[in-house]
């Protein structure tokens, strides 16, 4: 009975391990920011304007202006002393209009790669303008990769543009 007892409080004890790691990694990824990892880690993702202040979790945004995704992300593989990595981001209307494509936002800046400490804080801006009035928001998908690896991250966020 006492071997029954334990266990059961073993299992309980895991579950909430668990439970607590994803609740504290949701508390992470904020604003709606929708990530898949492969092989490289996001530890943190949030929304910012321009001048760095929080965007509410309602993804509330004035047209024409400068959003930023910010993401500390872990796992890059070092070649020469160098992380040489790129970003696409591509922004669609829900109806499935493309507004913006822009398949390599550090390839020509980091041509000769950077050095790692400055690799975990990745910044993606995307600057929405007007849209119709039947548009109810826009997704903006990205992609984080790592060169040398080929590691990445993938996602998405919806902004809704007043």
């Amino acid at each position: 009975m006492k071997n029954i007892i334990l266990s059961f409080l073993v299992i309980i004890i895991a579950c909430s391990i668990n439970s607590c790691k994803q609740q504290s990694k949701n508390e992470k990824i904020k604003n709606g920011i929708e990530i898949r990892e492969d092989g490289l880690h996001v530890e943190s993702a949030f929304l910012t304007k321009s001048d760095s202040s929080a965007i509410n979790n309602d993804n509330k945004v004035q047209p024409g202006e400068l959003i930023c995704l910010r993401m500390i992300i872990n796992g890059w593989e070092e070649k020469e002393g160098k992380i040489f990595m790129d970003a696409s981001q591509k922004v669609i209307t829900n109806s499935g209009k493309t507004l913006a494509i822009n398949p390599s936002i550090f390839g020509i800046k980091l041509i000769y790669g950077t050095v790692p400490s400055g690799a975990d804080h990745v910044l993606l801006y995307q600057k929405i303008g007007e849209v119709d009035k039947s548009v109810d928001y826009v997704l903006i998908s990205f992609k984080v990769w790592d060169k040398t690896s080929n590691k990445s991250v993938t996602g998405s966020y919806k902004l809704h543009v007043l």
